[in-house]
């Protein structure tokens, strides 16, 4: 989700500081969070329209916009068709406002495209964002803005980017073995 920054949070994040929401980043998260409730397309319902239009595997999350409307944004990699894919589901019905796809830089082996790697990597460990989503239970004022993968000191890890009443958080899970990394920053408001 596109959520405005002003430049007092660039600056914050620049020296090292979480960044953080906002009133008006809360009130556009609160909004979305209505809209999706109002509509019942949630990103798992959403997560469920994409992989009957896609088989692959989902690596990346965004709940984003599209010529006004908001958006549950998924990329998936397709090994078999050597594809990934872009998918964009509407929240307000559940329709697929946009879909594309690119030739993924994959042979049988070696991914020589990062999110391929990435993608090949969330399927080798057999977790995914499904489970994630089952394991955390977030409570009805939390909204998923994001979810992708990172690799960073040898550990390959699903970042997920959740925004409620105390603001903005990042939750990290190793996707080998689906535990959550204890966090050392916090939220600052």
């Amino acid at each position: 989700m596109n959520l405005k920054k002003t430049g007092l949070a660039a600056v914050l994040a620049a020296a090292g500081f979480t960044p953080f929401l906002f009133a008006d980043d809360l009130e556009e998260a609160a909004v979305a969070l209505y809209a999706i409730n109002k509509s019942g397309i949630d990103i798992s319902r959403a997560l469920d329209i994409a992989e009957q239009k896609i088989a692959g595997v989902v690596y990346e999350y965004e709940l984003d916009e599209h010529d006004e409307l908001l958006v549950h944004e998924f990329e998936i990699a397709d090994f078999e068709a050597e594809k990934k894919y872009k998918i964009k589901i509407a929240v307000n019905d559940g329709s697929v406002v946009e879909q594309s796809d690119e030739k993924m830089k994959c042979g049988k082996l070696v991914c020589k495209d990062d999110d391929g790697k990435s993608a090949r990597a969330l399927q080798a460990s057999e977790y995914s964002l499904r489970k994630a989503l089952t394991q955390l239970e977030l409570p009805p004022r939390q909204l998923l803005l994001e979810a992708e993968l990172e690799f960073e000191r040898g550990v390959r890890y699903m970042k997920l980017e959740v925004v409620g009443p105390d603001g903005e958080r990042d939750i990290l899970v190793d996707i080998a073995t689906g535990q959550i990394i204890p966090s050392l920053s916090h939220t600052m408001q």
